[in-house]
């Protein structure tokens, strides 16, 4: 049935996978690339410190490493196992036609897709506790991008990206249930009762971290071309 999906999607799939240049190669690469995120962690664990109480940031940042941890083992130590479809630059459908960025073909399996599971669960749970509609547009679009990533560099199908950002929406939700209903027994007055006002005084500082991200690597994708014309890569 999974393969039969393949054959299903394969020319909208192809559409999304072919609009290659060497800017959006590594644009797409750079965000995708789980590295390049940990600016991004060490700026977040900076500003949930930042006047906070620790163990407000600490409970925070427990409960989303959980989060994301639980979200990481569902999709590849038990689902990509268990349905084993192989990527599209290994599937027979679509190997020979796929593009990819710098030759990087990933691993086997491809269902579902981690990225978007664990963006998107970490999208809904910090939009939720945060309640900020700027903050959740910002959130959501990087979200979104880092998805449509996966197809770009041909390492998902559609269907592999859907399913995995439906499992991360759900697992955010969950998860900030979880966070709210402990965090309501565990931090006592004078905390604020509900998460978003514990966030609201410093969120524009963390709103501007994650444009600044997006600028940044957008500006370092041309400088990534530069680099490689001058090595004669193109």
């Amino acid at each position: 049935m999974l393969d039969q999906l393949v054959l299903w999607e394969r020319g909208l799939f192809l559409a999304l996978n072919s609009p290659h240049t060497p800017y959006l190669d590594a644009f797409f690469h750079l965000i995708s690339a789980r590295w390049t995120w940990t600016a991004v962690i060490v700026a977040l664990i900076a500003w949930l410190f930042y006047k906070r109480p620790a163990k407000e940031a600490l409970f925070f940042i427990g409960i989303v490493a959980l989060m994301i941890a639980f979200t990481d083992q569902e999709t590849s130590s038990f689902i990509k196992p268990l349905c084993a479809r192989l990527r599209p630059t290994h599937h027979p459908y679509t190997k020979d036609l796929v593009l990819n960025a710098y030759g990087s073909l990933g691993g086997g399996f491809g269902f579902v897709s981690g990225h978007a599971a664990n963006f998107m669960a970490i999208a809904l749970f910090t939009a939720l506790a945060f309640r900020d509609r700027w903050y959740s547009i910002i959130v959501f679009s990087l979200a979104v991008i880092v998805v449509y990533s996966r197809i770009y560099l041909g390492m998902h199908f559609i269907t592999d990206v859907v399913p995995g950002s439906l499992i991360g929406l759900l697992n955010g939700w969950i998860f900030f249930l979880l966070y709210r209903w402990v965090r309501a027994k565990w931090m006592p007055r004078p905390h604020p009762r509900a998460p978003h006002e514990a966030f609201r005084a410093t969120l524009p500082i963390w709103r501007g971290v994650l444009v600044g991200y997006l600028f940044f690597l957008l500006f370092f994708a041309q400088e990534v071309v530069k680099i490689l014309q001058q090595i004669h890569y193109y």
